[in-house]
């Protein structure tokens, strides 16, 4: 490997001194030892020397062992790592546009949904509390890729983010699929790969909006609460022809997946409520013709489009409670910046290829 080794007087110095550098996101982090980095590096399937991605005009690029120094400092599993490089891999998706979503004002943080059997080997989160603390899985894959951001590609507040504030998925924002209602498709399904298959999807995101309906909904009700959070005239992806994800808790799900509707469904459906029109955005202090590049087009309805059908992914986690789901919306338009997937890859099994092409738009 080429990576520099450095000495420390004691473990405990050693984490002291990763905790004053620039990119330390404030919590301890593991030394990474080199024995340590390969372990890491051992479990996925490229490399230590090879380059996963590179910013264009920044000359920032992320190698394998970097990726891994990083997994081991968040304090991964080796067996985690082939989840870490999937993420890479999606956030360099040229579309991505990972400069822009790792420091952009908008204080984005990358939002990843795992599905697939190697989700639930590695024992990420996908029932209750999948959004918070809690499981090692979910907490150190998702600050591994925060710590490489900060640390190689420089995103941090001391040199090119510019976070006007930030939010709590930066230190980490990834989670597993739940197993959704029968007969619907898994994500990974959904979009064209086969159900053995583990993807990583990620989304550049703002903070997850949680919204309640428990007051035994019809499934056009539910319909509605959803839209109602993802038109929002305040949130920068209102009217702007975005990209959403739709995380739906077990009662939401069953209440829909019970009326006879499909994701696919559930996505025209918040496609079409979620339009708004000049009035509903000047309700919110928001004049359009002030900022009207930073919207979508007028259709023929007098409504602009929040988000198209295809970049409404509709999806499974989270526990039992009394009716919750989560909203989680792209920071800013698809003009700026697009949601990206990629397969995870394990040593000694081949590559699987999608089995269709995917009615959704998330890379």
């Amino acid at each position: 490997m080429s990576h520099k080794v450095v000495t420390a007087e004691s473990f405990e110095s050693a984490i002291h001194a990763l905790w004053e550098q620039p990119w330390s996101d404030g919590l301890p982090a593991i030394p990474a030892t080199p024995a340590a980095i390969d372990a890491m590096v051992s479990t996925g399937i490229r490399g230590p020397d090879e380059m996963i991605g590179t910013v264009s005009g920044r000359d920032l690029s992320v190698q394998v062992w970097q990726a891994a120094a990083c997994a081991v400092m968040a304090g991964c599993k080796p067996a985690y790592f082939p989840v870490v490089l999937a993420t890479w891999e999606a956030l360099f998706d040229e579309r991505v546009n990972v400069h822009s979503a790792l420091t952009s004002t908008g204080g984005a943080a990358i939002a990843a949904i795992v599905s697939g059997p190697y989700a639930e080997s590695i024992g990420m989160n996908a029932g209750r509390g999948a959004l918070g603390p809690g499981n090692r899985a979910n907490a150190t894959i998702g600050r591994a890729i925060r710590l490489g951001a900060a640390a190689m590609l420089k995103a941090n507040a001391q040199e090119l983010d510019a976070s006007a504030f930030g939010h709590g998925g930066k230190y980490s924002f990834h989670f597993a699929e739940r197993v959704p209602p029968k007969p619907w498709l898994s994500v990974r399904e959904q979009l064209g790969f086969h159900s053995d298959t583990t993807t990583v999807t990620v989304l550049p995101a703002g903070a997850p909006r949680q919204i309640v309906h428990r007051w035994n909904p019809s499934p056009d009700e539910l319909m509605h609460t959803l839209a109602t959070a993802m038109k929002d005239p305040s949130k920068n992806t209102t009217g702007r022809a975005s990209a959403y994800m739709i995380v739906l808790g077990p009662e939401h799900a069953d209440v829909l997946a019970s009326g006879g509707l499909m994701p696919s469904d559930i996505s025209r459906r918040l496609s079409e409520l979620s339009k708004v029109t000049k009035a509903d955005v000047s309700a919110a202090g928001i004049e359009v013709d002030r900022a009207s590049r930073h919207f979508s087009p007028m259709g023929s309805d007098g409504r602009m489009l929040t988000a198209a059908p295809e970049h409404v992914l509709v999806t499974t986690a989270g526990g039992h409670g009394a009716g919750w789901s989560v909203v989680i919306p792209s920071f800013t338009g698809l003009n700026d910046c697009h949601p990206s997937t990629r397969a995870v890859h394990l040593p000694g099994i081949p590559e699987s290829a999608r089995t269709a092409h995917p009615d959704l738009d998330f890379g």
